[in-house]
């Protein structure tokens, strides 16, 4: 029997996994299971009450019933800084080695108390006037912290499971889109992920990342908890309410229903809209503020690149600078209308990422419409994995 890969995803409100088999092209989509998660024990990325996550995965896997233990999870949280550097360059293996002293320095934290992993944007030569240019590797770093990181393994750990690798969430949601040779053409795109406290963005250009921004606490509970302290409601019937009135004109109203409803003049379907729609407002603020970001800073860099390139053009192999679209995952995204403001805000189309295009679902894998919105991350954990 082939070698099965199973890829973990740990929220906030709920674990994930699923098990693949890996295919020359694509993958196959054996099992999948989930199992909801107590308020608190995950808060914004970050454990808080590992012996409950540690039931909830036992849970899991009861649940589940996969073919192995050993997995592979994603982080995504304050404790996580990614940053483009430019490295003097090395052979990989040595680069790779040397990668702890070369940016001891420009770390928020002990080089000893870090995990360090990086992504290889390109190969650059730099001017420095005094003859030969300066060969550098220009990399996205990735640094995070142990004590935010070990939790999550060591909540694996007594469950029982082996955890095989720890990747940053938005690499995850790259390879998610990109795999099985379905790449964009080097467009670059901005993948953003929705969930209860956690935003993330990641702009990639045919599967290089070129950007990473991690919010915590935005996300589909801010949205809840607006309504919950609006009308001081328990926070079921704040998020029941925020689900079945959406923005306005998603209200998932029956004709009886909006018979039975007092005309209004102020375009909502539901007073609870407001509220809704203000909170829903400030989320889609900060991800349009994230990509004017990207936008700005990759714009100066390519302007300094053909400052050095003494006032050519750019070349054709340089990354695209315009995002071409937003591609929207995540369990806080499904609220009604919400990715109509996206792209109202942002002014690009935005469009759904669906992970069953890039992968085949076998018999036992039984998946309902939530399931395959809460896919992504693991099938990104699990995808270019060779047998």
């Amino acid at each position: 029997m082939a070698r099965t890969l199973v890829g973990l995803d740990i929220g906030s409100t709920g674990v994930r996994a699923a098990e693949f088999v890996p295919g020359r092209r694509r993958s196959t989509l054996r099992r999948f299971a989930s199992v909801p998660l107590a308020p608190g024990v995950v808060r914004a990325g970050t454990v808080v009450d590992g012996e409950a996550l540690s039931a909830a995965l036992k849970e899991l896997w009861s649940a589940g019933k996969f073919g192995t233990k050993d997995i592979s999870l994603a982080v995504a949280n304050s404790g996580v800084m990614v940053r483009q550097m430019a490295l003097d360059w090395m052979p990989a293996k040595d680069f790779r080695q040397a990668l702890r002293f070369q940016v001891q320095d420009a770390l928020p934290m002990p080089v000893d108390d870090a995990n360090l992993d990086y992504h290889l944007l390109d190969e650059v030569e730099e001017d420095e006037g005094e003859g030969s240019p300066r060969r550098m590797n220009r990399i996205l770093l990735v640094a995070a912290a142990r004590e935010v990181v070990d939790p999550f393994v060591d909540a694996a750990g007594a469950a029982g499971l082996r955890t095989q690798s720890v990747d940053l969430l938005p690499f995850a949601l790259v390879r998610a889109r990109t795999s099985g040779g379905l790449d964009p053409e080097g467009e670059a795109e901005a993948i953003v992920d929705i969930g209860a406290d956690v935003v993330t963005v990641v702009v990639h250009a045919g599967g290089a990342p070129r950007y990473v921004r991690i919010i915590p606490g935005v996300g589909g509970d801010s949205i809840t908890q607006a309504v919950m302290h609006r009308y001081q409601w328990t926070w079921e019937d704040a998020e029941r309410t925020k689900v079945f009135v959406g923005l306005p004109g998603h209200a998932h109203l029956d004709e009886s229903q909006r018979a039975a409803m007092p005309v209004r003049d102020d375009g909502l379907d539901h007073p609870a809209q407001q509220v809704v729609g203000e909170a829903a407002a400030d989320l889609v603020a900060e991800i349009s503020t994230t990509l004017d970001f990207y936008r700005d800073s990759a714009r100066e860099s390519a302007r300094e690149s053909a400052r050095e390139s003494a006032g050519e053009p750019l070349s054709p192999d340089e990354p695209p600078v315009e995002v071409s679209r937003v591609v929207l995952t995540g369990s806080g995204a499904r609220l009604g209308g919400l990715s109509e403001l996206i792209e109202e805000r942002v002014g690009l189309p935005v469009e759904w990422h669906d992970p069953m295009v890039r992968v085949k679902a076998a018999r036992s894998a039984r998946l309902s419409p939530e399931d395959r919105s809460a896919l992504a991350v693991a099938a990104g954990l699990c995808a270019g994995v060779s047998r």
